[in-house]
């Protein structure tokens, strides 16, 4: 970070983040304008390098204004006290913004994500006990089983693409934790779906996603709306013959084999049984949009945190020794489990520090819903604010030298703000699915560290897609090595 970025926070002009008495006052201002081009303003910026141009922006202050071609004004939030205001003390006064409901609105429809007010409580209401940990490790042997399964597909001294390799073991986790352990998703071609519907996000694409309307008949388009009605199908299949299970249960009439599962752990059956207070359950539409916020929302991250993991470790052998130590110490020759996990910390502070210089969500964009102050600046009505993690993250004011992969930081109490590390977001909108993508992460990195050793064979110099998730623009590529 610029040298400029002072301990105390008021260099480069910059002001209280702190809201109320003893605050600065409004100013009827702007906030700093981040240097751009004429009409275009940082739309060049962005399009070649995302994470440097939210890097540079923060070195002019806590708020700063962008100028995005498409987007309009954006303002960066790159403190912890303005994080906390728009999370929580003040988030009453925003809402999703319309950037969100354009990108992944067709996709996810009104799921927890993208829902709000009344309609958000009632789901998170409904939805939140399938995440409670009592649940999570009901899912965690699918994700044992598959963490292994992947380690055994794996060949000594293979060069794996590890972005692509993460993708499709989530993926299969979280369409087994979803449909069942009894769904094929290859036969089913739920990968391919998934990729059609992924492939406007990819750093390559997004460009043309960003400039050519979703009606125009591109190919990219094309393949995108029929991957919705291709996943729609699949869940609608799924949807009905689990219905008739759980109602077939309900009545007593459940004449499957006494060696079935019976259980309804998978994701559909608990969201069919799933009510509000007022003992009401979810529509067929909300249901669908729940179901594709989970699948989409939820491996893609996890896949993320867990490639810039592997990529961290092929850099710092001491880290990885140190890794593998602790499994040798708490799993020795057998196979991680779900109840390993409160003794793997240094394991999971591996993934915690990874997640802190790479966040896989960068930025939380909200929407004012009114003119307010911020940060002792007027930010107006309809303004899209981004919380930062990627600026936070990486402030030498919260973390000494913070490019610096050091899993110790996360060891003990800290005297950080509490916004200075938020990779899931924070206040009531925090993500739902954090302790699953935490526990699902662990056990990832637990089973396969435990028996390969990663070395990187590509660019270390990685260049970086900063947008709706962090990710590679290249493959990151690792020679795999089973250890003795």
């Amino acid at each position: 970070m610029a040298d400029s970025r002072q301990s105390d926070g008021v260099a480069m002009g910059r002001r209280d983040p702190k809201s109320g008495e003893g605050s600065p006052p409004v100013h009827e201002s702007d906030p700093p304008t981040y240097d751009g081009l004429p009409v275009i303003g940082n739309t060049h910026q962005l399009v070649r390098e995302q994470g440097g141009l939210f890097e540079a922006a923060a070195s002019e202050g806590d708020l700063v204004k962008l100028r995005i071609l498409g987007m309009g004004d954006l303002y960066q939030v790159s403190h912890p006290d303005l994080v906390e205001r728009v999370l929580v003390s003040d988030r009453e006064r925003f809402d999703k913004a319309t950037q969100s409901q354009e990108d992944l609105g067709e996709l996810i429809g009104q799921g927890l994500v993208l829902s709000e007010g009344e309609l958000w409580e009632r789901q998170r209401e409904r939805i939140q006990p399938a995440f409670y940990m009592d649940r999570i490790a009901d899912y965690a042997d699918t994700i044992a089983d598959e963490a292994h399964g992947a380690a055994d597909d794996w060949a000594d001294g293979a060069v794996v693409d590890v972005e692509d390799e993460m993708k499709a073991l989530t993926l299969r986790i979280l369409v087994k934790a979803i449909f069942g352990a009894d769904i094929d998703y290859e036969d089913r071609g739920i990968r391919e779906t998934v990729r059609n519907l992924q492939e406007p996000g990819q750093p390559a694409k997004q460009p043309v996603a960003r400039m050519v309307p979703r009606w125009v008949p591109i190919p990219m388009w094309r393949r995108y709306r029929r991957g919705i009605d291709e996943m729609e199908d699949v869940i609608e299949t799924f949807v009905a013959a689990k219905r008739d299970d759980v109602r077939a249960a309900q009545d007593g009439n459940d004449e499957r084999d006494p060696g079935d599962d019976g259980d309804h752990t998978d994701l559909i059956s608990m969201l069919l049984a799933a009510t509000d207070d007022e003992g009401e359950g979810m529509s067929e539409k909300l249901l669908r949009d729940e179901l594709m916020t989970f699948l989409f929302a939820g491996h893609e991250t996890t896949a993320t945190a867990l490639t810039f993991t592997w990529y961290l470790l092929s850099q710092r052998p001491e880290v990885e020794e140190r890794l593998v130590a602790e499994l040798d110490e708490v799993v020795d020759d057998r196979p991680p489990e779900f109840g390993d996990l409160p003794d793997l910390e240094y394991t999971e502070r591996v993934l915690k520090e990874a997640m802190r210089i790479y966040p896989p969500v960068p930025q939380i964009p909200r929407e004012t819903t009114e003119r307010l102050e911020l940060g002792g600046y007027t930010v107006p009505e309809g303004a899209t604010v981004a919380p930062s993690q990627w600026t936070i993250h990486r402030d030498e004011r919260f973390w000494d030298d913070p490019m610096a992969f050091r899993p110790e930081r996360f060891a003990g109490e800290s005297d950080r703000p509490e916004f200075a590390y938020f990779p899931f977001g924070g206040g009531p909108r925090r993500c739902i699915g954090q302790q699953f993508a935490m526990v699902e992460g662990k056990l990832i990195l637990a089973t396969l560290a435990r028996e390969y050793s990663p070395e990187l064979v590509s660019d270390p110099d990685v260049d970086l897609s900063v947008s709706i998730t962090t990710r590679p623009i290249d493959p990151i590529e690792l020679r795999v090595e089973r250890r003795d």
